[in-house]
């Protein structure tokens, strides 16, 4: 009996504690990744502000299987749905559908001696939850070689005009 009171006391005072150490964690994680490209702005932005040019480069689209676009502002797949939701001067974002979970992804794009940069974003908005908090610490170690690669895929488009 002594050994089932301390097992659940100290299931508990675990809970807790972990509890405590993830209220201090952000709620939402930003990850990023930037690369300078040769190539004058309005290339840059019109070829990212086409969603079908995505797989071309972007390696994470790439793996999608039964990629539809019913526009240029929107892709359907099996495993995720992707609509570009605002576009302005130095920036495209866009929302990603994944089985229940919504975040968002973008690119800001500033232009500076014909060459463009590229700072391609996830934000990821986390619940409370002490797992889902702990599971967001990895996000950049999960991510970020994935989209290095890619946007040095994109880098290699020749996007010269």
């Amino acid at each position: 009996m002594k050994i089932l009171k301390l097992a659940i006391i100290s299931s508990v005072v675990l809970f807790g504690l972990v509890f405590i150490i993830s209220s201090f964690m952000p709620s939402s994680v930003k990850v990023s990744r930037a690369t300078d490209i040769d190539a004058p702005y309005d290339s840059v932005y019109k070829y990212l502000s086409d969603i079908r040019n995505w797989e071309k480069w972007n390696l994470y689209v790439d793996t999608f299987t039964n990629r539809q676009y019913p526009s240029p502002t929107s892709l359907t797949s099996d495993q995720v749905n992707i609509n570009i939701t605002s576009v302005s001067d130095s920036t495209i974002k866009a929302e990603w559908h994944q089985k229940n979970t919504v975040f968002t992804s973008g690119y800001y794009l500033v232009a500076h001696d014909n060459i463009t940069t590229v700072q391609w974003f996830f934000d990821f908005k986390v619940k409370w939850y002490p797992w889902e908090k702990l599971a967001s610490m990895v996000y950049d170690q999960q991510l970020g070689p994935v989209m290095e690669k890619s946007l040095a895929k994109l880098k290699e488009q020749g996007l010269r005009k």
